[in-house]
């Protein structure tokens, strides 16, 4: 458990905008068993790289028309049972903190999770929570509202990498599996990433030259693509899916 008193002003920072918070199970499930309500879940985080942007955007975020009629927070590492219960109410997505979740009537309608979070600035960010607001939030639910993805322009599906790669022959292909998982296989003519590549890779590749990036699933090398974006690479792109989209293709 984290010290309470070094977590306690990331508390305040959101109770003091109207966060209520949530220490229990009993919390949670109060929480979702009311009906006709809107209601945002922020499971709240030491993680400097990600709560560190995700505080600020949900601040921002709440100058938005729309928002949701309850908003709650829970700390992991601290709210352990509040967190836990929430977690097993966001079916189908691993657990990750810090994530935002959008509840509609008791139900789960959109999860913001860590990975959407990492490499992200607070002002897109805010987008991506508002536009879930504006889809969700309002009297009914806006299927016209698009949720806005910033990660669309990072993925690469499995056919428009096999494209790429037999159109340009320049094309770098990273893999950034451990040995064990390429023991299944590998795209063919692609380097596998250890950590003298990678400091080859950030202090002396051109920032213009095209790159796709892999791991087993697609997560690993999302982080690894917003990362060299950060460090300037312009064509960069993760593949959707990974090496098991590409296996299964």
């Amino acid at each position: 458990m984290y010290d309470p008193e070094m977590v306690q002003p990331m508390r305040d920072e959101m109770t003091r905008a109207g966060f209520k918070e949530l220490r229990t199970a009993k919390d949670v499930d109060a929480l979702v068993a009311q009906k006709d309500s809107t209601t945002l879940i922020f499971i709240n985080s030491v993680c400097g790289c990600a709560a560190g942007i995700a505080r600020p955007a949900l601040l921002e975020s709440l100058k938005n028309e729309i928002l949701p009629q309850t908003l709650t927070t829970a700390f992991a590492g601290n709210d352990v049972e509040a967190v836990d219960r929430a977690r097993e109410l966001f079916v189908g997505y691993a657990p990750s903190s810090p994530c935002m979740a959008v509840f509609r009537d008791g139900k789960l309608v959109h999860i913001v999770e860590r990975h959407h979070i990492e490499g992200q600035t607070m002002e897109t960010l805010a987008k991506v929570l508002t536009s879930a607001y504006d889809k969700y939030c309002g009297e009914q639910i806006d299927e016209s509202v698009e949720i806005y993805d910033p990660l669309a322009k990072l993925e690469i599906t499995v056919e428009e990498a096999k494209q790429q790669i037999s159109k340009n022959s320049e094309l770098t292909v990273l893999d950034l599996r451990a040995p064990s998982e390429a023991e299944q296989g590998k795209i063919e003519g692609a380097l596998m990433v250890d950590e003298k590549l990678g400091q080859e890779i950030v202090s002396s590749w051109p920032r213009d030259r095209e790159i796709i990036v892999y791991c087993q699933h697609g997560q690993r090398s999302l982080t690894t693509t917003q990362f060299l974006k950060t460090q300037g690479f312009q064509n960069v792109y993760t593949l959707k899916g990974g090496f098991e989209a590409w296996q299964n293709s």
